[in-house]
C-alpha cells in the first residue's frame, strides 16, 4: 500500500505548487482508474480501450481528456492499489455527480491486431470483449465529489472487472457491463494483512458492509458472478498477502472464499466480522482460517 500513498503525495505536491495558477471560482482534479482481481488464475490481462474521459457539474459535461489514439489498459495490472492516471486539469468548482467514460470501437493504437477491448488467457488466446452501446454513449460512474474553489482532489474510479466482464449463456462471447464506483482519495483508506491456516487453490478476500453478507452471495446471479455484493475484492498472494484497496471509512466483514484454477468457486474458508477503517489509514489486519 505504500505506494499508493507515494503516487497521491506525489500528485499533491504538483497540485500544491500549481494552486497560485488556479483561476477564481475552479479548482483542480485528478483521475485514476483502479480495479480489483478476477477470481481465475488463467487469465493474464482484461485489456478495454478508452477513448474519452467527461464529468457532469456545474457547467453540465466537460470534457476532461479526449485522447488523440484510444488508451489501452490492462485492468489485471491495476490491482492492490496501483492507479493508472487518466488526466489532471482545472474544472469549475462545485458538486460533480457523474463520470463518463468513453470506449472505442477500434482495435488499439500502434501495430496492434488485438480488439480494442479483449481477454488475454495463459496459453496466449486471446477472446474479443463486446462492447453493446459503451462506444457510442460511454459508460456513466455515478457518485458524488466536491472541486473545492482554489483547492484540488484526486478522484478514483475503480473498475471491478470480475462484475464488468461475463460470458453471455451458451454463445460463449464476452460482454463488458461496467459495474464502476467512484470515490474521492480523501475519503477512503485500507485494509491488508495475511491469512494463515491450511487452504488449497486460489483464495480471494471479498469485503462487504457490515451485515450485507449471506450465503446467497455464493449462488451465481443472472450474470454469472458470486459474491456480487461484495464492495471490492483482493487476491491471496503466494505469500498469504492481502491488499483491499480504495474502501470507504465504515465498518465491515470479510469472506475468504477458494477457487479453481479457471475462477470456479469452491467454498467458503473463513470470515471476520466488524472490521472498522477510518478515511485515510491502512489498516493491518490479519485473518487465521483455522479459528
Amino acid at each position: 500500500m505504500k505506494h499508493l500513498w507515494k503516487i497521491f503525495g506525489l500528485a499533491a505536491i504538483v497540485l500544491f505548487y500549481s494552486c497560485d495558477g488556479i483561476e477564481s471560482g475552479n479548482g483542480r482534479a485528478s483521475f485514476y482508474l483502479t480495479d480489483g482481481p478476477l477470481e481465475a488464475e488463467n487469465v493474464s490481462e482484461v485489456v478495454i480501450s478508452i477513448s474519452k474521459v467527461e464529468v457532469f457539474g456545474p457547467e453540465g459535461w466537460t470534457t476532461v481528456k479526449e485522447f488523440e489514439n484510444p488508451e489501452a489498459i490492462n485492468l489485471l495490472a491495476l490491482q492492490g492499489g496501483e492507479t493508472f492516471f487518466l488526466d489532471e486539469r482545472e474544472l469549475v468548482s462545485g458538486l460533480y455527480d457523474q463520470i463518463r467514460l468513453g470506449l472505442s470501437s477500434s482495435v488499439t493504437s500502434g501495430d496492434s491486431q488485438n480488439p480494442a477491448h479483449y481477454i488475454k488467457f495463459n496459453d496466449g488466446s486471446i477472446e474479443e470483449i463486446t462492447v453493446p452501446s459503451g462506444a457510442q454513449t460511454g459508460y456513466k460512474v455515478v457518485g458524488d465529489f466536491t472541486i473545492p474553489d482554489g483547492g484540488v482532489t484526486s478522484i478514483i474510479i475503480d473498475f471491478d472487472v470480475r462484475k464488468s466482464v461475463v460470458k453471455a449463456g451458451n454463445s460463449g462471447m464476452y460482454i463488458l457491463k461496467p459495474t464502476l464506483r467512484l470515490m474521492e482519495d480523501a475519503n477512503v483508506g485500507s485494509i491488508e494483512g495475511s491469512v494463515t491456516g491450511d487452504f488449497d487453490g486460489n483464495l480471494v478476500v471479498y469485503a462487504y458492509e457490515n451485515d450485507q453478507y449471506n450465503e446467497d452471495e455464493t449462488e451465481p446471479n443472472a450474470d454469472g458472478v458470486v459474491f456480487a455484493n461484495a464492495v471490492t475484492s483482493a487476491n491471496v498472494d503466494a505469500d498469504g498477502n492481502y491488499n483491499l484497496s480504495f474502501l470507504s471509512a465504515g465498518t465491515y466483514d470479510l469472506i475468504v472464499a477458494n477457487f479453481d484454477a479457471e475462477g470456479t468457486f469452491q467454498q467458503v474458508v473463513g470470515s471476520s466480522s466488524d472490521v472498522e477503517l477510518t478515511a485515510g489509514s491502512q489498516l493491518d489486519f490479519d485473518i487465521d482460517l483455522d479459528l
